[in-house]
């Protein structure tokens, strides 16, 4: 009898008591790994939201006036999805209590590794930087929208190089398409002081008409923007060319034929950057 509770006694402190005690130290350990998917996945939920926010963005049905600004955002979506990290699985715990001690051995070093993935911070501000930018897009497209002719005049009336400007009404309309169906809303005619307005025949600016300077064409939709620019176009390197022309939202901006094509490419842009500045 002495015998076997010596050999009972032997296994409980010798195999027993050490197995229960690596068993114990690999559960805590598998709670701490555990512990470390599961911020990891609020990291992941973190860009989940990050990622949903822009698609959004993008889904919604207000148009950007730079529509290159979605390809390029589903596009970062899709860099930043493969960018997502996933933990590996935790080994099962062995049987044999040398095995569970190798695994257990192992555990510290997948800890380490798994606290170390998931740093979103540049793929999240990529994302913000993209939703801005669509947003800030919008803003412009709504902005310059069938704009008023205060508006338009507000904006252009102090740029250097605009001596003046005058909007049309119907008394001095000199296309007749002030508020006809697919005419524009308003238009706001300039003159430059890089014409010689001397040379330009007419009573007034709207007189004159873009050969004086340019025009500020406003129209509902992009549709008829469009086609009052592709009618333009005819007319484009022929005897009665009427000068350069470009569609900004449902905006034609024109600028006169007696300027130079560099002088024409810069008060473009000059007029454009104009129209669409955030306030």
């Amino acid at each position: 009898m002495l015998a076997l509770a010596a050999i009972a006694g032997t296994w409980y402190f010798q195999v027993k008591v050490p197995h229960d005690e690596v068993v114990a130290a690999f559960e805590e350990a598998a709670q701490q790994y555990e512990g470390a998917v599961s911020e990891l996945e609020a990291r992941n939920a973190e860009l989940g939201v990050a990622i949903s926010d822009l698609q959004k963005t993008i889904d919604s049905e207000q148009p950007p006036l730079n529509s290159k600004l979605l390809v390029k955002a589903g596009a970062t979506i899709g860099e930043v999805q493969g960018d997502i990290a996933t933990a590996p699985p935790i080994p099962p715990m062995p049987e044999s209590t040398e095995k569970i001690r190798h695994e257990l051995d192992r555990l510290p070093a997948l800890v380490t590794d798994v606290d170390a993935l998931g740093n979103y911070e540049e793929q999240i501000s990529r994302l913000a930087d993209s939703k801005a930018a669509i947003e800030a897009s919008i803003r412009q497209m709504q902005q310059i929208t069938n704009p008023s002719e205060q508006f338009v005049i507000q904006r252009i009336g102090s740029l250097q190089g605009i001596a003046g400007v005058q909007a049309v009404t119907e008394g001095n309309d000199p296309n007749g398409n002030l508020n006809k169906q697919g005419g524009y809303t308003a238009t706001v005619y300039f003159s430059s002081t890089l014409v010689n307005q001397a040379s330009v025949f007419g009573r007034d600016i709207v007189d004159k008409g873009t050969e004086g300077g340019g025009a500020i064409e406003v129209y509902r939709n992009v549709k008829d923007a469009k086609a009052r620019n592709s009618y333009l176009a005819s007319f484009d390197g022929g005897p009665i060319s009427s000068g350069s022309h470009k569609v900004v939202g449902t905006v034609v901006v024109r600028t006169s034929d007696k300027l130079t094509a560099s002088q024409q490419d810069a008060l473009e842009n000059s007029l454009r950057k104009a129209l669409i500045k955030l306030i």
